[in-house]
């Protein structure tokens, strides 16, 4: 009796199989929050997963060194937001955020557009509103509303990648009119569950050179499967899109030298 034989699969079938395995059906799928430090990113939550974000920005510099524990010893404002994939529109996530700095209540939807192995897209838009009484004030007006519009882009390149996010401002602080600006990003991811990360945040244009600082933030990020601990140290105060990229907010970013701490906390469901 003739034992049958079996001839190896061809190059041809063997990329099929892997092209249809899980790990590649997966690839470009994992569920993340969409936040870097302070700017979105252009990830997304799945389906309907919920997660929660606390932000904390101390108000003191932390050039003070152990004296006042680095800046701790001061003021801080707090954040406190909901995020929410919406699986009936793939891609799809809601956000209602508020912090204590002008008791500013954002309500926003980031769609993500491209998920492809070196290129991320999304596109982002919220409404703010500072719900303190209007009062205007030698640095600005608070107790403003608006609405930002925003395109975040990343570059991957193994561990590394680069991000740029173009933003279109209804109003800031210190000027009742739209502007055009954009931050930009950077993350090294050291290990699995370490990465670094750091964004910079142009002055506008409009703004004087004279009066007003560029903002930047450096931050360490340690992860599991369900937390995002993020600590930072920084020379703008704000957390939201207009606090941070409209560059006059709270008087504009502080001088380079006068960063203080702060930190983002992740709980993903």
């Amino acid at each position: 009796m003739r034992v049958p034989s079996f001839r190896k699969p061809s190059s041809w079938w063997l990329s099929v199989l892997l092209a249809l395995s899980p790990a590649s059906l997966l690839r470009g799928q994992e569920s993340e929050l969409p936040l870097g430090l302070n700017l979105p990113t252009a990830e997304h939550l799945q389906g309907w997963q919920p997660a929660i974000r606390f932000t904390h920005r101390f108000t003191e510099a932390a050039r003070n060194h152990s004296k006042d524990l680095y800046g701790l010893d001061g003021g801080n404002y707090p954040g406190f937001g909901l995020d929410l994939g919406i699986a009936a529109v793939p891609g799809l996530n809601a956000q209602v955020y508020r912090t204590s700095d002008d008791k500013t209540l954002i309500l926003a939807l980031q769609e993500q557009l491209v998920d492809a192995p070196h290129l991320r897209l999304a596109v982002r838009g919220e409404r703010f509103d500072e719900t303190v009484q209007r009062t205007t004030y030698a640095f600005g007006t608070v107790g403003i509303s608006g609405a930002a519009f925003q395109l975040p882009v990343e570059l991957l390149a193994g561990p590394l990648s680069f991000s740029l996010v173009p933003t279109w401002l209804s109003r800031t602080t210190a000027r009742d009119q739209g502007l055009f600006t954009a931050g930009a990003g950077f993350r090294w991811r050291i290990t699995e569950g370490q990465s670094i990360l750091a964004e910079v945040y142009p002055r506008p244009s409009r703004l004087d050179a004279a009066t007003y600082e560029q903002g930047y933030a450096l931050g360490y990020r340690f992860q599991t499967k369900g937390h995002r601990f993020t600590l930072l140290a920084t020379n703008v105060s704000g957390t939201t899109t207009h606090q941070v990229l409209g560059g006059d907010y709270a008087g504009g970013p502080r001088p380079a030298g006068q960063w203080a701490l702060g930190f983002n906390l992740v709980r993903m469901f």
